[in-house]
């Protein structure tokens, strides 16, 4: 067999050049489908390493200063106008009385200025044929618990620039997913498009700032990433994410702080980035044997985490106008059934994502951000709530 290791060097050679480094780096989609393993292998570590020298200069800073991404908490735990920072949140000593239901509304946001869109302006995306998904067989002993409300906050990159390479999928994604969490089960839903790190910083406290222990909460990111090497230290780059400095880089060290701020009992992160497997590896979940007790489970504090992949780069090429993991997440939360654990609807998307591209979804409990032992977020239609 060949070696790929002259394309590499072709290949770093040219992305140095000044003219060609200001030219997309994002590859065409396989005109012939999906390629053999092998050569998908090849191509993954093409694209690791173009991906790092496109970041060198910003990961050099990081490696000699490894706090350079990180955001500050808020003065007296409270944020000022433009100041991108943490909101530190007091632990409630007993959960609110439950709240009257809001209402499920669709909001579309880009930077934060918000627009109207009606849900039948989407199309349809084909569902697969089989999606077998057994559902929670709660014991009603008592009065099972109630979510007061259910939100979810999607980010969804497409504007990135130059030479970062532009994206195509992610706001498609977030607008459908969306779609699917307010139809389906009732969600609040915020999608902001094209978000600075000040919008998703923004966006984050002001969850936190008004989010109860009794309600459920979903936060999706689709954009670009990087992982370090050497520390295994996982980034989310926003649309102002510069490859000279990681200043407008999010680490996820931030990200389990802002995790851990929003005090409610369901919270899952999903993402859908390159190198965004790093958050789940705190504790990883298995498919329970038995049944899953609901009634149990809301008893405890949930942070799960779902994402694309690993430790390696995701998919660029999609289906039907979504990335290859946001085309499945999509059909199976569509398919799924009255209250669905979260690591069974896992378990069908990474099935689903596997058959297409060598990248493997991971799901996994984010302990450092309060996750419960025997606690798992719950995926409930609005007919179960």
């Amino acid at each position: 067999m060949t070696s790929t290791r002259p394309l590499i060097v072709v290949l770093l050679t040219l992305l140095s050049t000044p003219a060609i480094a200001q030219m997309p780096m994002r590859p065409p989609p396989f005109a012939g489908g999906v390629p053999g393993l092998a050569q998908m292998q090849s191509i993954i570590l093409q694209r690791h390493q173009a991906r790092t020298l496109l970041y060198r200069e910003a990961i050099e800073e990081l490696k000699k200063n490894p706090a350079a991404a990180d955001v500050k908490e808020c003065p007296a735990g409270e944020p000022v106008a433009d100041e991108v920072c943490i909101r530190t949140q007091k632990k409630v000593a007993s959960p609110p009385q439950a709240q009257e239901t809001h209402p499920a509304q669709l909001i579309i946001t880009a930077k934060s200025e918000p627009e109207k869109k009606t849900a039948s302006s989407h199309e349809e995306v084909k569902m697969p044929s089989t999606v077998n998904l057994p559902s929670v067989a709660a014991k009603i002993s008592q009065p099972p618990p109630v979510l007061s409300r259910k939100v979810a906050v999607l980010f969804g990159n497409n504007a990135y620039p130059k030479p970062i390479p532009a994206l195509e999928t992610p706001i498609a994604d977030v607008q459908a997913i969306g779609r699917v969490l307010q139809e389906r089960f009732g969600y609040e839903v915020r999608v902001v498009k094209d978000a600075k790190k000040a919008d998703m910083v923004g966006e984050l406290n002001k969850i936190a700032a008004e989010i109860s222990p009794d309600d459920s909460v979903l936060v999706f990111y689709a954009g670009h990433g990087y992982l370090m090497d050497d520390t295994k230290m996982g980034y989310w780059i926003p649309v102002d994410g510069s490859t000279k400095s990681p200043a407008n880089w999010i680490s996820n060290t931030d990200i389990s702080k802002f995790l851990k701020n929003i005090l409610a009992k369901q919270l899952i992160m999903i993402s859908d980035s390159c190198f965004s497997g790093s958050l789940t590896r705190e504790e990883k979940m298995s498919t329970s044997a038995g049944k899953v007790d609901r009634n149990k489970i809301m008893d405890k504090r949930s942070v799960l985490a779902m994402s694309s992949g690993g430790e390696e780069p995701v998919s660029d090429e999609g289906k039907e106008g979504h990335s290859i993991f946001a085309w499945s997440l999509i059909n199976v939360i569509k398919a799924s059934v009255a209250s669905t654990p979260g690591v069974q609807i896992f378990q069908v998307v990474k099935g689903n994502v596997v058959k297409d591209y060598p990248q493997e979804p991971q799901y996994g409990a984010v302990l450092s951000a309060g996750h419960m032992e025997g606690g798992e977020y719950l995926f409930e239609t609005s007919a179960t709530r």
